[in-house]
């Protein structure tokens, strides 16, 4: 960043002027490392008033909206029969709960994309001192950072915030419940949001980039989000070990493992589990 300061030219300024221009100086780095920390966006926003907390990455306002917290996904909250609740997900429900307690108004900034298939609005939230609520919840390791496309205006910012929860060894990067499973040991049951590690066992490149693992798993990157991956040499990572994030689901709507499907015996020739990062933080090599 640099500064570009108009107007005539001071020759030999007071040590008081020299004080006043210093602190002013000092205020305007600090403000910008303070907006750079908290990954605001440019704009004013959409004010409105927090409800209720309904778990770490879900608000509900009191306009009726629900708004699911762009930029994140923290632990989920066991809400009886609709949900099974996760390791950290109340200590993130907590976490966002005394985020706004103070002051209940929240100011919302959106991506490109903003509701989703549930109906609920997608948006960036901040409270009432400016501070981001994904960025906090990163930095105390009470998430992950996932970021859905098109929504990626924030991306490398709130990448950088979760490096400092996961240097640290907070939350999700210490607890035992959130260590990344062996691909090998997965089971259908293991479903929903996953860290995984496994070794590369093929790599097949069509329109999708297919990577199947030493277990019941293979990742899938789609073509829309193959640019969001600096990547091009797929094929080296055969053999390699990877660690990858995501929502995992069953395998089965894609017309290559129903055709596989077809041909099988009793015993399934093709990976049972999917998962598709979107982007390239969610998927790493070991």
């Amino acid at each position: 960043m640099s500064l570009n300061f108009s107007g005539p030219k001071l020759k030999t300024p007071s040590v008081q002027t020299l004080g006043v221009l210093l602190f002013g100086l000092q205020s305007f780095w600090s403000a910008s490392l303070v907006s750079a920390a908290d990954c605001t966006p440019a704009g004013s926003g959409e004010l409105a008033i927090v409800d209720r907390v309904y778990d770490g990455d879900t608000l509900k306002l009191q306009d009726g909206r629900h708004v699911r917290i762009l930029g994140i996904n923290t632990p989920e909250v066991d809400h009886g029969k609709e949900k099974t609740g996760q390791a950290l997900g109340e200590e993130a429900r907590m976490a966002t709960d005394a985020f706004f307690k103070k002051d209940a108004q929240v100011r919302l900034f959106y991506d490109v994309q903003r509701v989703d298939r549930y109906e609920r609005t997608l948006a960036h939230a901040y409270n009432a001192k400016g501070e981001s609520l994904a960025a906090y919840l990163l930095r105390l390791g009470l998430g992950f950072h996932v970021a859905v496309p098109p929504n990626l205006a924030l991306n490398q910012c709130l990448q950088s915030q979760e490096q400092i929860g996961r240097q640290k060894h907070l939350g999700v990067w210490r607890d035992p419940a959130w260590r990344a499973l062996p691909a090998a040991e997965l089971t259908l049951g293991h479903t929903g949001f996953k860290r995984i590690v496994g070794r590369v066992s093929s790599v097949r490149v069509a329109q999708s980039v297919w990577l199947e693992l030493d277990g019941p798993l293979v990742i899938k990157i789609a073509p829309g989000d193959l640019a969001n991956f600096s990547r091009t040499d797929w094929q080296n990572w055969k053999g390699r070990q990877v660690e990858v994030r995501g929502w995992v689901t069953e395998r089965g709507g894609d017309e290559e493992s129903t055709n596989k499907r077809k041909k099988s015996t009793a015993k399934r020739s093709f990976k049972s589990l999917i998962v598709q990062p979107r982007i390239a933080s969610n998927l790493e090599l070991l």
